[in-house]
């Protein structure tokens, strides 16, 4: 796994909804979930990861609204997902059956304004080790 199972603790899944044409998401784990400024990857079964973000509030907030931007891209609705992307993330599903997401928030470094968490930071170096 590429991930650091110390720091990176699983969250949510991701899986195709019934019809097979949409995608739903599920909170496993509430606690980690509730952590903000973090740092959040959709990774395969076996750690590779397809998306790497940062989130500034609720991290469950974040995994819980990509059904929404995905689902109303598949229905030809638009939105903030590009339908090419949207079917990648179906074709990701139907390939592998399921993601995780996975969680990390970085402890606070002094800056000079003041403390804060290098999500960014962390975030860039993991797509630009993994890309």
């Amino acid at each position: 796994m590429f991930l650091n199972r110390n720091q990176f603790k699983p969250a949510a899944e991701m899986r195709l909804g019934r019809d097979k044409s949409s995608i739903r998401v599920t909170i496993t784990d509430q606690k980690v979930c509730e952590l903000a400024e973090a740092v959040y990857a959709w990774i395969t079964a076996d750690g590779k990861p397809v998306r790497i973000g940062t989130c500034g509030s609720s991290a469950g907030k974040r995994l819980l609204s990509y059904p929404g931007y995905i689902n109303r891209s598949l229905a030809g609705h638009g939105g903030a997902t590009p339908k090419w992307e949207a079917l990648k993330w179906l074709g990701l599903l139907t390939a592998h059956g399921m993601l995780t997401a996975v969680i990390h928030q970085p402890e606070p470094t002094l800056t000079a304004a003041g403390m804060t968490r290098p999500c960014l930071d962390v975030e860039r170096q993991l797509i630009r080790q993994h890309r």
